[in-house]
């Protein structure tokens, strides 16, 4: 697909699964979209395999969570718990799914996480994934950074669960990906809630006039549209916005003359909401 295409047209939402709590959040998020806009879940579990790997090395050792007794990390363990992380996975997306009454699919690869996730992408209209994978705690997970750099598609990555009736901010300056990202959030709204247009601009004339062009298309819309200029538009100064007004998720072109890629991924780092990266 290209970035002309509309939110609505999205029929395969791949969901990059693990033992994070990020991927039931993840796994809710897809299935309401799904619903919503009739796709279908695709879901991936990726065994690791730097982590099959490490686990082959002689020096390789894990310390017992009680006994602090050091033990060898065998391979065939990682790999017997990799595989039933993958059961549990499935049943948890077969389950959601089937009460949904949605078409889903699920596999379990073994190669590297942010490689098999990009393979994947190339087939489907929408990647959501947590912004913190199960082995890195409360720091933003290298895949997650990954994919928000390299994905080819939309990219959704939350750090917890997204409420579907909670305010969007989407970032809007006129240009060509900022309508892509529009129409994306417009998509992503449920009749009733709100979506907050942030505008960036060098004065607040120029801002005014750019949201005096969406007149029309808002008079059209079933959610509520607030407007806010921004005259020096920074990573931080969006998440704060976010926070400020209470919204769950930040729809923004991925690629934007005002924001350079390490503000981007900078901005994803540090907001405490989710955000979808419209290519």
């Amino acid at each position: 697909m290209t970035t002309a295409d509309k939110f609505d047209e999205i029929r395969r939402i791949l969901i990059a699964l693990d033992a994070s709590p990020a991927s039931r959040a993840a796994l809710e998020l897809a299935a309401d979209l799904a619903v919503r806009h009739k796709a279908e879940l695709v879901g991936i579990y990726v065994e690791d395999i730097n982590l099959l790997r490490s686990a082959d090395i002689s020096i390789t050792e894990e310390v017992g969570a009680f006994s602090a007794i050091p033990r060898r990390v065998d391979s065939r363990q990682v790999a017997s718990e990799l595989r039933t992380h993958a059961r549990q996975i499935e049943e948890m997306l077969s389950s959601i799914a089937s009460k949904a009454n949605l078409r889903w699919s699920f596999r379990s690869v073994r190669g590297l996480i942010h490689g098999e996730l990009l393979a994947a992408a190339e087939e489907t209209d929408l990647i959501i994934l947590g912004k913190r994978g199960w082995s890195e705690g409360k720091q933003f997970g290298s895949t997650a950074r990954k994919l928000a750099a390299l994905s080819p598609i939309r990219s959704l990555i939350l750090a917890h669960k997204v409420h579907p009736d909670s305010p969007v901010l989407v970032i809007f300056d006129g240009s060509k990906a900022s309508k892509n990202a529009l129409q994306t959030a417009a998509r992503i709204c449920t009749p009733g809630s709100t979506l907050m247009l942030v505008i960036p601009a060098e004065d607040q004339e120029s801002a005014q006039a750019l949201y005096a062009g969406l007149a029309s298309w808002i008079e059209h819309q079933e959610f509520t549209v607030q407007y806010r200029w921004v005259n020096n538009m920074t990573g931080n100064r969006i998440s704060n916005i976010a926070l400020v007004s209470g919204c769950d998720l930040i729809v923004m072109p991925a690629e934007s003359e005002l924001l350079q890629p390490e503000a981007i991924i900078s901005m994803i780092e540090k907001a405490d909401c989710a955000v979808l990266l419209v290519r």
